[in-house]
């Protein structure tokens, strides 16, 4: 399986923590990832919700000048551990192309053990999330 540069290297790097490390730098993705930009707040109509997950996750997807694709997530603070997963998602795929993004299978995440760390339906919906950003990705780019 070939995954784009920076999704790989956080699953190689993530794979090869413990439990509570786990625990601890999703925390850390959750608050690193950024709010939604101003332009998009009153703009949710036009946003992929993804009803896989329990918490409110709404995506938009810009093209970039580059031709790579760049993903702004609605996701509330309160729901850390989803902001986390979700920030894994668009720190290892934003800036890529179309074609990189669309490859990711939905089962790129099993190396990492997510199973030790958090609950099967916080992974269903990490999966929902990746197959939402697909569709974000493809909008954007037509």
């Amino acid at each position: 399986m070939t995954l784009p540069t920076k999704l790989q290297e956080i699953v190689d790097d993530i794979a090869s923590m413990s439990r509570e490390e786990k625990l601890e730098t999703l925390i850390a993705y959750a608050e690193s990832m950024p709010d939604l930009p101003e332009r998009f707040k009153d703009e949710r109509s036009k946003m992929e919700p993804v009803p896989e997950c329990m918490t409110p996750v709404f995506i938009i997807a810009e093209k970039l000048e580059s031709g790579g694709i760049f993903f702004h997530l609605d996701i509330p603070p309160q729901s850390p551990t989803v902001r986390g997963l979700a920030s894994i998602l668009t720190n290892g795929l934003n800036g890529c192309s179309l074609e990189e993004i669309i490859s990711v299978p939905a089962d790129f995440y099993i190396p990492m053990n997510l199973q030790e760390a958090v609950s099967q339906q916080r992974i269903n919906g990490f999966i929902g999330v990746l197959a939402h950003m697909k569709q974000a990705a493809v909008k954007a780019s037509s």
